[in-house]
């Protein structure tokens, strides 16, 4: 079994490594093109970010598979127990209007088990870390989820991505509050630390990798289903919250978005 704290430590040493990169970056011109949609952005500072990364853990860990959001075939033909599920820049819209609630979030995840997760904001000065078992910290500080219990007093966040709400009437929760913080690592950090109650995203599996196993550290639930489960890059919706809130977070789901069964 690999050494997970030694692991741990080769992906936070990445991560800062990425993050000034970033910081960086916010100091530039950006070059801005576009992937599906005109929100979904990439700048030259995303591929850099990600490159820093894989080549810190190809050389640490040279038999492990690497799947990036800044999709690269050279980074993705290993096969392995082990994968690192990188997002290099998560928030790049944000980034672009140099907003701080950006960062870089890695997974590991060994036999489809997520066993370890790293989100850096180098804007905010934050790092979440956690492995499977060991707990979740911020700055090194032990961390948990928020003590909501009820849905009617819970503040949740995101819910709907600008792609997928653009142009349509949508609906939001009763709950006591709504955030939207442009980023799905925020709202799933936040969650982790008891800052925001519990968060909905349509998004990727890079985006929601490491925040998995830090949420789960952290005392919450996490509920993940992919549209299609065969496709690794392809959409899913991610659900995490305390755990009292979650059942009714996912019936909300169900009457708004409908993809998913209720446990």
């Amino acid at each position: 079994m690999l050494d997970l704290a030694h692991a741990l430590t080769v992906a936070t040493q990445a991560s800062l490594k990425a993050g000034e990169r970033i910081t960086q970056g916010y100091e530039e011109k950006l070059e801005i093109t576009t992937k599906s949609d005109k929100a979904d952005r990439v700048t030259q500072v995303d591929t850099d970010a990600q490159n820093i990364i894989f080549e810190i853990i190809q050389k640490a860990f040279p038999d492990h598979a690497f799947l990036g959001e800044e999709e690269n075939a050279s980074q993705s033909d290993q096969e392995s127990e082990y994968q690192w599920i990188i997002d290099p820049l998560d928030g790049t819209m944000n980034f672009t209007h140099r907003l701080p609630f950006t960062g870089v979030s890695m997974a590991l995840r060994h036999n489809d088990e997520t066993v370890l997760g790293v989100l850096n904001f180098p804007a905010l000065g934050y790092m979440y870390t956690a492995t499977k078992g060991g707990g979740a910290q911020k700055n090194g500080k032990p961390i948990s989820v928020s003590g909501c219990k009820k849905f009617d007093d819970a503040m949740i966040a995101e819910i709907f991505s600008d792609r997928e709400s653009r142009g349509k009437k949508v609906q939001y929760p009763h709950s006591a509050a709504f955030r939207k913080f442009g980023s799905a690592i925020t709202s799933l950090a936040f969650v982790s630390d008891g800052s925001v109650d519990g968060t909905v995203l349509r998004c990727r599996l890079w985006d929601v990798a490491a925040s998995e196993v830090i949420i789960q550290e952290a005392g919450g639930k996490v509920l993940i289903k992919f549209d299609d489960e065969g496709d690794v890059r392809g959409a899913l919706t991610c659900i995490a919250s305390t755990p009292e809130i979650h059942r009714e977070l996912i019936e909300f789901v169900n009457l708004n978005i409908k993809r998913l069964d209720t446990p």
